[in-house]
């Protein structure tokens, strides 16, 4: 599609463009607007620049028809042959901030916008951000924001625009993108900040099948999957080397009824192991599958005479051995009698509430207010056993396995429902309806924060535009989901502690400098600040600590400090106002009593106080203390700061 094409539709979407005029590749040149610059329209020409197929800043039509001659001359040299279907376009030339506005029908994400700062050096800086086709107003400045030019929108050397202008212009081609479906990929660059708005001054469209719009394909009135009364291991096993004897054995603390299913038949933990689900009376809402693969299919069908909801599948040996049609007719099984599955090839599931512990992970986890979705079993098991390690909470454990029915969307819409979930944690390999997820996440409300894995893995597609060059890659995941209001995580044990994560100004009292030097670097590194003390403050300091303290934040209270000392700093420290997080780092110096430091933290101090005890041996009686407590502590300064 030519450039003049492209000018005259865009026009009728409000989208606005310089005047411009077209001519045959043969027709005198001849327009009533100056400074103008003159373009090849040529399919054969993809990148003007590299063929010297644009001319800038012409005063004249004489100038005009020389410049026309000579961008001839250029693309012959390069090879190419123009002829009567090829054009030129003449544009006014205007003045202003160079942007860059993208189009990409993405094979995860589908419609997605690309702004940024546009140019001939577009792709070397990549200062660009990605923004949903469906993102309202607050999601597109959210998205500006996470770039570099977003500033000229704030003042930055004098500059006077309102972000209102770039906002305008991006939902009018939202617009244009959702009336073209079959627009897979446009190209406006530059895209000039003027005084009177943004105007595209060049523009490629490239069309073709469009890709299924996604968004609204989830199944409707799915039950519940959290709630859980009546529930069934099959597989429970009494041998201790055996999945389903773990599974049976974490699922003791739960009140309500279970039942433990083995075809050999006995009793398991003193309850009776039936040999089949029939013999079971009753319905089953909930079930828990742990048996071999090829017998999973069949009991699936006998727990749907039992009007199951929610099905559990820890089985592996299905599409990660390329066993694909056994899960296509349990997802087939579970629309057509409206139960939930996830799995199969996963660790179980947890509803911290309930005390119901379906996993064969770590038992005695407490229950909280973090729910953890996981596409990884093993590294579900691993923040497990740091869970416990770190006293921290749960209120649901998904381990999502195969992902054969629920996806993370559905998930996050049911943990919405729950109160006991204050805060959604995910740890993702891979999604499958992107558009689906951005919703969910838009629309929760629980704060989400996401782990992804597979960084480096770029799915580079064919140069037809910048855009190709710029999507399908870790970073349209990552913007994407910061523009909807998701926090993305650069450690994974950061999804643990997300209770802690909304803060900003920290306080560190501690009995060495090194280490708290390092500590106020990894803060500062995570983007946030350490709270500035006052002279009142320090004065306040003054009088409980010795002459030689720092009379700074990190608040160093002297290697010799004692747990008195340790607690006379809190007693001020506590009372500061705009503190939001204490760090009480502590190293094990000859006279320091560890126990009695650790203690301190069981007092209700009114603010959030997390101890870093640094070492080993000498500090393990205190971290001993604290597990017992259920007191979150940290072993190292980067675990401390990871939700930061």
């Amino acid at each position: 599609m030519t450039e003049s094409k492209i000018y005259e539709m865009l026009g009728s979407y409000k989208i606005a463009t310089p005047k411009f005029a077209s001519f045959r590749i043969d027709e005198t040149i001849s327009v009533d607007f100056f400074p103008a610059v003159i373009k090849i329209e040529s399919e054969k020409v993809v990148h003007k620049s590299d063929f010297g197929a644009v001319k800038l800043n012409i005063s004249s039509n004489e100038e005009l028809n020389a410049a026309k001659e000579e961008i001839i001359s250029n693309i012959a040299a390069k090879g190419v042959k123009l002829d009567e279907t090829d054009s030129f376009i003449v544009v006014e030339m205007l003045s202003g901030q160079e942007l860059y506005v993208g189009l990409v029908d993405d094979e995860i994400f589908g419609k997605t916008i690309v702004f940024g700062k546009g140019g001939v050096f577009l792709e070397m800086y990549k200062d660009v951000c990605y923004i949903d086709i469906y993102a309202d107003d607050e999601e597109i400045k959210r998205a500006i924001k996470l770039t570099k030019i977003s500033r000229i929108f704030d003042g930055f050397r004098g500059f006077d625009f309102d972000i209102e202008m770039a906002v305008k212009f991006i939902k009018s081609v939202q617009n244009f993108a959702k009336a073209n479906p079959d627009i897979v990929e446009l190209d406006f660059n530059p895209v000039l900040l003027t005084k009177d708005g943004l105007k595209t001054v060049d523009a490629r469209i490239k069309r073709g099948e469009a890709r299924p719009e996604k968004l609204g394909t989830l199944r409707k009135n799915r039950p519940n999957f959290f709630q859980n009364e009546r529930v069934a291991i099959i597989g429970a096993s009494s041998d201790p080397t055996k999945v389903g004897y773990a599974i049976a054995k974490n699922s003791l603390t739960y009140k309500g009824d279970m039942f433990f299913v083995n075809a050999k038949g006995g009793e398991l933990f003193g309850k009776e192991l039936y040999t089949s689900v029939s013999k079971i009376e009753g319905d089953i809402d909930t079930a828990v599958i742990t048996i071999p693969s090829k017998f999973v299919v069949e009991t699936t069908k006998e727990l749907i005479k039992k009007n199951i909801k929610n099905l559990i599948i820890i089985s592996a040996g299905f599409k990660e051995v390329g066993d694909y049609d056994s899960e296509r007719i349990i997802a087939e099984l579970a629309k057509e009698h409206n139960f939930n599955v996830i799995g199969p090839n996963c660790l179980g599931y947890l509803n911290g509430q309930k005390e119901l512990n379906l996993t064969f992970g770590i038992g005695g986890l407490r229950s909280g207010e973090l729910a953890l979705l996981s596409q990884s079993g093993a590294v579900l098991s691993a923040l497990m056993d740091k869970a416990y390690d770190a006293s921290v909470g749960f209120s649901h454990l998904i381990s999502c396995g195969n992902m054969v029915d629920l996806d993370f969307a559905e998930m996050i819409d049911m943990l919405n429902t729950e109160d006991s979930c204050k805060y959604i944690s995910v740890y993702a390999e891979g999604i499958q309806n992107g558009k689906e997820f951005l919703r969910a996440i838009r629309e929760s409300k629980k704060k989400v924060y996401i782990f992804k894995t597979g960084k480096s893995a770029e799915s580079k597609k064919a140069a037809f535009s910048h855009t190709g060059n710029l999507s399908g890659n870790y970073e349209m995941f990552k913007g994407l989901i910061e523009s909807v209001g998701a926090k993305i995580e650069d450690n994974i044990e950061a999804l643990l502690f997300n209770p802690l994560n909304e803060v900003n100004n920290i306080l560190i009292v501690t009995n060495a400098g090194g280490p708290a030097t390092i500590l106020t670097d990894y803060i500062i590194d995570h983007g946030r600040k350490l709270y500035q003390l006052s002279k009142e403050e320090i004065s306040a300091l003054d009088a409980v600590l010795p002459s030689n303290w720092s009379k700074n934040n990190p608040v160093d209270i002297i290697g010799d400090a004692m747990a008195d000392r340790y607690e006379a700093t809190l007693d001020i420290v506590t009372k500061f106002e705009n503190v939001d997080l204490i760090y009480l780092l502590v190293t094990p110096q000859y006279m320091t009593d560890e126990l009695n430091i650790a203690k301190l933290c069981e007092r209700e101090w009114g603010k959030k106080i997390y101890p870093i005890l640094l070492g080993g041996h000498e500090m393990e009686e205190a971290k001993n203390y604290l597990r017992a407590k259920q007191k979150l502590f940290f072993k190292t300064l980067q675990s401390a700061t990871s939700f930061l």
